[in-house]
């Protein structure tokens, strides 16, 4: 009997030594679980900002890649407009160099048939 009530003490002492290895541990993992909580809720804050973020700078490129597509159909409309003009003058060009290359045979034909 001497021998079952020292081992119960012992099982008794070792227990209440689980119990408040338990408690110390329990008192750890709601202080850790509290921070791993309010990461998870930054994290997820984080990721929600990033998202607005990303579809705002998203809707940005739209609107900027419209802009920029009617800036370029405008600069194609002045570059077309202005690539005739030349396309005329050079034409214009051609026909009066004609006109001056035959002006200046008639002035040399007249100066030979009045000499």
């Amino acid at each position: 009997m001497v021998r079952e009530r020292s081992d119960w003490e012992k099982y008794r002492d070792r227990l209440l030594r689980q119990a408040k290895d338990f408690e110390k541990m329990k008192d750890s993992f709601v202080k850790e679980k509290a921070a791993f909580d309010a990461e998870k809720k930054s994290e997820e804050w984080g990721r929600e900002g990033l998202k607005s973020k990303l579809q705002a700078t998203e809707e940005l490129l739209s609107k900027e890649r419209a802009e920029w597509k009617k800036v370029c159909e405008r600069d194609n409309q002045r570059m077309y407009a202005a690539r005739s003009k030349v396309t005329d003058l050079e034409a214009q060009n051609v026909t009066l160099t004609k006109k001056v290359e035959d002006v200046e045979a008639d002035k040399g034909r007249i100066e030979v048939w009045m000499s």
